[in-house]
């Protein structure tokens, strides 16, 4: 009996001191008071990105938002993106946030190979005001400017649209001043609106 005491006291020793050396070797004091610094929905959100990652195991899928274009009866292809488009603008504009570039990467064509390039666009959007007031804030903001969406055909001839998950970017680090805040889900709520709206085809 003595002696299986003294193997649970010897290895709840270890243990103690491995606890110990973990705290001062990585500096966890400080790291827990780092993480109690956070915005509430940093760590959620983190744990969300981290699920993506663990479940498919693409960084990418846990860092964007799609959604799949309808395209609906009687359009072709072509002309429900160009209507998503329309609609994605004008969503944009309801949310100041302009229309400031945009890439035609491949229009879904055969190419000379015989080989078919699938649909793929790249449209920037951005509000200069907004923009300023971030990059007053935080110059590495400008990381994640403009914010985008992509028109992307997959191998199935679906279209989906992307844009970047706007979580982490709010919410990710210390809490963001009340007027950045509010700024910031605006924007999120419009580039979200634009993705939804676009991909149904309609602004309502």
């Amino acid at each position: 009996m003595n002696f299986i005491k003294g193997i649970f006291t010897a290895i709840g020793t270890i243990v103690v001191f491995g606890l110990i050396f973990v705290f001062v070797k990585f500096d966890l004091g400080t790291r827990i008071e780092q993480v109690k610094a956070l915005d509430p929905q940093a760590l959620p959100e983190y744990m969300k990105m981290f699920d993506k990652v663990l479940t498919t195991g693409d960084p990418a899928k846990g860092m964007v938002r799609k959604v799949k274009m309808q395209i609906p009866e009687g359009m072709t292809k072509e002309e429900a993106i160009e209507n998503a488009i329309e609609v994605m603008d004008s969503v944009g504009e309801e949310y100041g946030l302009a229309m400031v570039d945009t890439k035609l990467m491949s229009r879904g064509e055969t190419d000379s190979a015989g080989v078919y390039q699938p649909y793929i666009r790249i449209r920037s959007y951005c509000s200069k005001t907004i923009a300023q007031i971030f990059l007053g804030h935080s110059a590495e903001f400008i990381g994640f400017m403009p914010c985008r969406i992509g028109i992307v055909e997959n191998k199935k001839g679906e279209i989906w649209l992307y844009t970047m998950s706007m979580e982490l970017m709010i919410n990710g680090g210390q809490p963001l001043p009340p007027k950045l805040l509010k700024l910031a889900n605006e924007v999120r709520t419009g580039m979200y609106s634009m993705l939804e709206k676009a991909a149904k085809g309609d602004e309502d």
